[in-house]
């Protein structure tokens, strides 16, 4: 309990220390967005990283403000440009960009920012349960299920926790179905090759019988044109037919 006070504390005041260091044309565009004054605030926002020494939570508002405007590319470019700096807060931007990732179905990018933003805060039970949601959309499911019971260790009061546990019987007995058509596919694939075969060597038995068979007749044939032929003159007809050239 002292150890989260201390923390509270010491986040009010880090936040605290940033509106001093980064007043002005920070507090300009925070009061627009605040306003809901998206387009305001991006261009303020945009003009303050330009300064010298920008506020980092301008990478985290100018983002949240480009996703308000349906602008998701420019939303995860921000994000992910903010983790590179000094100072911001990576567990949450690799978080947003990758619920915005998923958002534009680029679920494969989302596991790593997901992945990311846990590697940064590994408490951060929200990107585990994110992590796992994207997982089953990959068809991951031994790795969502992995997940899955991540999230409960570290969130054992969830109210969702009924619905996790759903989940995750649910993708247990998908695996389950999942083998069980793996074995079938691998019997049948099996017993089709077998059946290929019996056909291929009862095809290559069919044709050397006749093969066979026409080597036996025309054997056959052959000793009957011999019978018919003589050596001799006995038999010969003779003809006395002229032929005459005119």
């Amino acid at each position: 309990m002292k150890y989260k006070l201390r923390f509270t504390v010491f986040f009010v005041f880090f936040l605290s220390l940033m509106a001093v260091l980064f007043a002005d044309s920070f507090t300009e565009a925070e009061d627009a967005f605040r306003a809901n004054k998206m387009s305001e605030a991006i261009v303020l926002f945009e003009k303050h990283l330009q300064e010298p020494n920008p506020n980092p939570l301008s990478y985290n508002f100018l983002g949240l403000a480009y996703y308000q405007r349906d602008d998701k590319k420019k939303a995860l470019d921000v994000f992910l440009r903010g983790t590179e700096k000094p100072l911001t807060d990576k567990r949450l931007l690799y978080y947003n960009a990758g619920n915005i990732a998923f958002s534009m179905g680029l679920y494969t990018d989302a596991e790593r920012y997901f992945g990311l933003a846990k590697s940064a805060d590994p408490q951060f039970a929200s990107a585990l349960i994110n992590r796992a949601n994207t997982r089953v959309k990959l068809a991951k499911l031994l790795l969502a299920i992995e997940d899955y019971q991540a999230y409960l260790v570290l969130e054992p009061l969830s109210q969702q926790r009924a619905k996790i546990e759903q989940m995750i019987a649910l993708l247990e007995n998908e695996l389950e179905n999942q083998i069980s058509a793996e074995e079938r596919r691998v019997i049948e694939e099996a017993r089709i090759k077998e059946e290929q075969e019996r056909l291929a060597e009862k095809e290559k038995e069919d044709a050397l019988r006749r093969q066979k068979l026409m080597e036996e007749i025309a054997a056959s044939l052959q000793n009957t044109e011999s019978a018919n032929l003589r050596a001799g003159t006995d038999g010969v007809m003779e003809y006395d037919y002229e032929f005459e050239l005119d």
